[in-house]
C-alpha cells in the first residue's frame, strides 16, 4: 500500500507524527563521479527541532571535508524544513528537482587541529527516472524469504507494523558549483542516489547492522543493493533495484553477499565482491574502498555509520559510487560532544 496517494503528496516534507518521540522525516543525497568527486548529505528531522545530519565532500587533490561537528550528527534544525546550521535541502518539483544549498564551514577529516574552512555551494539535483518505492516495488520473493526465516507470532507481526518505514529511492544527477576558501571554485557533475524515509519509530538501537551499495557503471547501468539485519523484524533481508541503460527499473531478486561473513567485528572490508540477480541477468560487483568517514547517530551515539567512497567494477566495466555500512554502538555519547 502506498504511503501517499500522489507523487506531489509523497515527495515533500512530511509532518512528524504526534506522540511519537522517535518519529523521523529524513532525506539523504549522495553523488559520485568517475573523476573521484564524492558528496554525501543527510538531514533527518526529529522531534523538538532536532536533526541527525552530516555532510561530506571529497575533491581530488584537495581532500575529504566533513561537517563542522563531525563525527557527531545531532544538530539543531529549522522548523518545518530540511535545514540545519547552514545546510538546506529543498524540494522544487516532485520526483524531478531538489535544491541542495550550503553556506558555512567544514574541516578536513584528518586535521587534528580541526581548523574550520569557509565552504559554500549551490547544487541542483534532477532526475527523469522512476522512483523505487519499497512499499510496492520490492521483490515479493525477497520479502517472503526474510519473513519465512523468523519465528512467527502475533507479536512478531505487530513489530513489523510498529517499525515500518515508508521509504523510496531514486537515481539522478547533481550539478552545481562549490567554493572552498583557499582552494578555489569547483564545478560538480555527479551521478546521484537519494532516498526519503518517513516513520513514527526510527530506533537506532534495534538495528544490528547493514551494508548498502550505490553504484553507477560506465555503460549507464546503476543500482542499489543492500543487506540489513534488524533482529526485531528481520534477521537478514536483502533489498535493491537496478536501472538498465534504457532507464527501466527492476527489483533485485537475489544477492549472495552474506553480511555475517564481512565486517561482523566492526571493521568493514575494503576490497570484496558479490553477485546479485535482477532483470534476468547476473551481475558481478567488485568493490574497492578509496576513503571512508565515520559518523555517529542518535543522542547517545547508538549508531555508527561508515560512509565509504568506492571504485567498483561491474561485469568487467568500470563503475563508481558509495557504500554505507552501519553498526549498533554501545557506550553512550562522549562528554566532549
Amino acid at each position: 500500500m502506498k504511503f501517499r496517494a500522489t507523487i506531489a503528496d509523497l515527495d515533500r516534507l512530511q509532518p512528524l507524527e504526534k506522540n511519537a518521540p522517535l518519529a523521523v522525516d529524513a532525506v539523504f543525497f549522495t553523488g559520485a563521479s568517475k573523476e573521484g568527486y564524492y558528496l554525501s548529505v543527510n538531514v533527518a528531522r526529529r522531534q523538538n527541532n532536532t536533526v541527525n545530519s552530516f555532510w561530506l565532500l571529497k575533491i581530488p587533490n584537495v581532500g575529504l571535508l566533513v561537517s563542522p561537528k563531525y563525527p557527531d550528527s545531532t544538530l539543531k534544525g529549522e522548523p518545518n524544513a530540511f535545514s540545519t546550521e547552514g545546510m538546506t535541502i529543498e524540494p522544487i518539483e516532485p520526483m524531478k528537482k531538489w535544491k541542495i544549498s550550503y553556506d558555512g564551514k567544514m574541516k578536513f577529516q584528518n586535521d587534528k587541529e580541526e581548523r574550520m574552512i569557509p565552504v559554500s555551494w549551490e547544487l541542483e539535483w534532477t532526475s527523469d527516472l522512476p522512483h523505487f518505492d519499497f512499499d510496492t516495488d520490492l521483490s515479493p520473493a525477497l520479502l517472503a524469504r526474510a519473513i519465512a526465516q523468523e519465528p512467527w507470532s502475533k507479536s512478531y507481526f505487530q513489530r513489523l507494523k510498529t517499525y515500518h518505514h515508508a521509504h523510496y529511492e531514486q537515481m539522478g544527477y547533481i550539478k552545481g558549483t562549490v567554493q572552498i576558501e583557499g582552494y578555489g571554485k569547483f564545478d560538480l557533475e555527479l551521478n546521484s542516489f537519494r532516498d526519503h524515509s518517513v516513520s513514527r519509530e526510527r530506533d537506532w538501537t534495534i538495528i544490528h547492522r547493514y551494508a548498502m551499495h550505490t553504484v553507477f557503471a560506465e555503460d549507464g547501468t546503476k543500482f542499489m543493493v543492500g543487506i540489513y539485519s534488524t533482529p526485531v523484524r528481520f534477521s537478514e533481508i536483502k533489498l535493491g533495484y537496478l536501472y538498465k541503460p534504457e532507464d527501466r527499473v527492476y527489483s533485485v531478486e537475489s544477492c549472495d553477499l552474506k553480511l555475517y561473513e564481512h565486517g561482523e567485528r566492526g571493521v568493514p572490508p575494503l576490497d570484496y565482491a558479490f553477485t546479485f540477480e535482477a532483470a534476468g541477468n547476473t551481475y558481478l560487483v567488485q568493490c574497492e574502498v578509496i576513503e571512508s568517514a565515520e559518523i555517529y547517530m542518535g543522542l547517545d551515539w547508538e549508531c555508527r555509520i561508515v560512509e565509504r567512497m568506492c571504485r567498483y567494477t561491474v561485469n568487467g566495466k568500470q563503475a563508481w559510487g558509495l557504500s554505507q555500512w552501519q553498526y549498533r554502538r554501545y557506550g553512550g555519547c562522549p562528554n566532549k560532544y
